[in-house]
């Protein structure tokens, strides 16, 4: 028997799906973001029940798919006007619905969704939705709805359901789309049984609309080698496959006449002499732009889909924790004088206010602001500035002191072949600072963003000790993300001294 998720799986692929059904291990499992999310489409779900009180849940009794769809056909013949959770088997399909209200029309139906905008399987969702719904006797239709978050809605007071959700009339898209709904239901329904591991190209729905559990089971190793197309800096995927589908992998089987950009032919050169490329003079015009003292500096945020505090809107960036690196002048170094501020908000409170007065009581008054891809610090910085009129003057002046250690790199300062096509701080570093165990994320329990915001939002259920574990935890990891700035551009201040 087939679920929504499963045929949108299968929609995806094929083999992804029979691999899933076979009960095959996954090569690349889903990350603590991803279940985050599954966490927030729970919590969505649960208060978007208030667009419609009074609703009755059918109870999730496991596998136990039948008597689930009894007591909703029992529910329905007893008169019941709102269903949470109403199950349906049809057609070898399985369904749990959202929301199903009753009219004078017949029943609408409602498929929430976590994100702040209709994407194209949701509408496949709901296309699947209503070919089982159709199929139920005695159940008379009316409209189908995809109900998303209002990325324009802002908490103020308690959450108002009726204007935190948008709700997407999708009848004429679903009726319309039966057809095909029908024919890869069936091509679906025999590939869940074929005894045989489907026969697969890699190609755009490995990726896409979700990343597969399985990548590293159908994609060659050649892939993930340095020197693969697949790493080329800027290279969009539908470029790289057509790259793959030409029997092209390597950079050395890549045609001379190929257009390629300066940083893909700097990164194709650094693969082949194992040296950097080296622009001093680029290098040197950065750090002519810099001014001491520098504070490198960086933000931790967090997410929520649905607003906790006042002026909080869906899926918003929340800044909660920062560190901050003060480098007086150039002979200030790590090991003697060169001051450390952090901070971290209570988990109970709303960050901003708290966060924003700490900034401005140790950031310095002048000197340059060193962030590592500027525009995300900027970015909550203008969001704190609306969030604190008193004191916005003095946050967005802070936004003009700003560099950005990246451009460097980006502009063809400095490039090694350890980048992968790659700028991000967690590549730069161990090319350009290598054998530091002091700079090795993988020393650290939460050594990403998403983990840090992860770890963050379990803390507001962690006990006392719980918290401060954890607290350390993101204090390492955010310290290192500043402390590897100050690195790198030491790193480059040698190289244009040499």
């Amino acid at each position: 028997m087939l679920s929504k998720s499963k045929f949108i799986l299968g929609q995806q692929c094929h083999k992804s799906l029979w691999l899933s059904i076979n009960g095959i291990k996954p090569t690349n499992p889903m990350d603590e973001s991803s279940k985050d999310r599954l966490r927030a489409g729970d919590q969505v779900g649960d208060v978007a029940k208030e667009l419609f009180p009074d609703g009755l849940e059918i109870e999730y009794l496991g596998s136990d798919f039948q008597k689930m769809c009894d007591i909703t056909s029992n529910a329905i013949e007893a008169g019941e006007t709102t269903l949470y959770e109403a199950s349906f088997i049809e057609k070898g399909v399985f369904i749990r619905v959202d929301i199903m209200n009753k009219t004078s029309k017949g029943w609408d139906v409602y498929e929430v969704k976590s994100s702040s905008s209709l994407r194209s399987y949701h509408q496949e969702d709901a296309s699947l939705q209503w070919c089982v719904l159709q199929a139920v006797k005695g159940l008379k239709l009316n409209d189908t709805y995809v109900v998303t978050l209002n990325n324009k809605y802002e908490k103020d007071g308690d959450i108002n359901p009726a204007t935190l959700f948008t709700k997407h009339l999708l009848t004429d898209y679903v009726i319309r789309n039966q057809f095909e709904i029908e024919n890869q239901l069936e091509d679906i329904k025999l590939v869940s049984i074929s005894n045989n591991e489907p026969e697969i190209i890699i190609g755009p729905q490995c990726k896409k609309p979700h990343a597969c559990e399985y990548l590293d089971r159908c994609w060659p190793k050649s892939t993930k080698e340095i020197n693969s197309v697949f790493n080329l800096y800027r290279l969009n995927l539908d470029k790289k496959l057509a790259f793959y589908n030409q029997g092209i992998i390597s950079f050395e089987q890549i045609k001379s006449d190929t257009k390629l950009s300066l940083t893909q032919q700097n990164q194709i050169k650094a693969n082949e002499i194992k040296e950097p490329i080296i622009n001093q003079s680029k290098i040197q015009d950065f750090i002519n732009s810099v001014e001491y003292p520098i504070s490198y500096f960086d933000f931790e945020t967090f997410t929520d889909a649905i607003p906790l505090f006042d002026g909080q809107k869906p899926h918003m960036q929340m800044p909660f924790q920062y560190s901050l690196h003060i480098q007086k002048d150039a002979e200030s170094n790590i090991d003697s004088d060169i001051e450390h501020f952090e901070f971290i908000a209570s988990t109970k409170e709303d960050p901003r206010r708290v966060i924003a007065e700490s900034m401005l009581q140790n950031i310095p008054k002048s000197g340059s602001i060193m962030a590592y891809n500027q525009s995300f610090e900027k970015n909550c910085i203008k969001s704190l500035a609306v969030h604190c009129p008193d004191i916005s003057k003095e946050l967005l002046a802070l936004n003009n002191r700003f560099i950005d250690l990246i451009d460097p790199f980006r502009s063809g300062g400095y490039y090694h072949h350890e980048f992968k096509g790659s700028f991000s701080i967690k590549r730069v570093l161990p090319a350009i600072c290598p054998n530091d165990k002091k700079l090795d994320y993988k020393n650290l329990d939460i050594n990403n963003g998403l983990m840090a915001l992860s770890a963050y939002k379990k803390m507001r259920n962690l006990s006392s000790d719980e918290r401060i574990s954890m607290r350390k935890k993101l204090f390492d990891y955010c310290w290192l993300d500043t402390y590897a700035m100050y690195a790198i551009y030491s790193k480059l201040l040698e190289i244009v001294k040499t």
